[in-house]
């Protein structure tokens, strides 16, 4: 896959070194599948996860589902062993884990442009999503996401009692997740002045009720997230996508109504009025966003 970002409506990490569960995720409509080497792989898995990395990543791919995978942080070289595992065709982004400067983000892609030299990959074609889980990440949200130009997808999420955000922030979540709202809010904003175009924030929430499942991926929306980090679960995977996907009505008015908005673009006109609604030219580019998501899920 190349390296062009897109939408992406649902994203879940899994454990790298079980097979099982990584092609289990795959069928669950997950867009995106996360290989987790860090946390989900427990230390005497790591070199296993490193071995079976390509060929499920090549399995992935085949099925359509967009290869992601997060590495283990810089300690005793173990993210250049990760990187220099997962760097080929098939992976589409790296995660940082538990990005707390920009250094961090700077260090992180040196070592990843080594190994696309290495196996032979253009420098650059690997995108990376730094993955922001701890109380200093939150802070310097902006700077970690303004540190290099393959930063995409990042965003911020909800954590658990036992989790880093809980650890380094305190947080105690309720079934619903609003008390991570501060957190994705100010996150949201700082990498979208980044030029962060297509972030994903989000996270699980304690409850399995859908209605609940469905308000909080609903907020995520409306905060200006383009999709969700979320349990690999069928059911929640297809509520989340449902919430990030385009109406029927949606489409067909922007559709009808693009043409308009570019020739009063190409004219020098901002703010134009069609059936008594007022559109402004600065949505179309997130519309034509939208539409392309559209397209690759033949809703067009």
């Amino acid at each position: 896959m190349e390296g062009r970002a897109r939408i992406i409506r649902t994203l879940a990490f899994v454990p790298a070194h079980d097979e099982d569960a990584i092609l289990g995720a795959a069928d669950t409509g997950l867009d995106a599948v996360g290989l987790d080497l860090e946390d989900l792989t427990p230390g005497p898995e790591k070199q296993r996860a490193r071995d079976l990395f390509p060929a499920v990543a090549a399995e992935l791919a085949a099925r359509g589902v967009v290869v992601m995978a997060r590495t283990n942080g810089f300690r005793e070289g173990a993210c250049e062993a990760d990187l220099d595992a997962i760097v080929g065709a098939e992976l589409h982004c790296a995660n940082i884990p538990k990005a707390e400067t920009a250094d961090d983000v700077v260090r992180f892609c040196e070592l990843l442009e080594r190994a696309e030299r290495s196996h032979g990959l253009e420098p650059g074609r690997v995108l990376v999503r730094p993955v922001i889980e701890t109380a200093r990440g939150v802070r310097a949200a902006y700077e970690i996401a303004a540190a290099s130009p393959r930063v995409t997808y990042m965003g911020g999420v909800t954590g658990g009692f036992w989790g880093d955000l809980g650890a380094t922030v305190g947080l105690i979540t309720s079934d619903g997740g609003s008390e991570s709202l501060f957190l994705r809010s100010k996150v949201i904003v700082d990498v979208r002045a980044a030029g962060v175009r297509f972030p994903i924030g989000g996270g699980s929430v304690p409850s399995r009720d859908a209605e609940v499942i469905r308000r909080f991926a609903a907020e995520n929306k409306r905060l200006g997230y383009t999709g969700s980090f979320t349990s690999p679960r069928r059911d929640v995977v297809a509520i989340v996508n449902d919430v990030f996907t385009p109406t029927r009505e949606e489409i067909e008015e922007w559709t009808a109504v693009l043409p308009v908005l570019d020739d009063a673009r190409a004219e020098g006109t901002v703010v134009v009025t069609i059936d008594g609604k007022l559109y402004d030219t600065a949505g179309v580019a997130r519309v034509r966003d939208q539409l392309e998501l559209a397209e690759r899920l033949r809703l067009l």
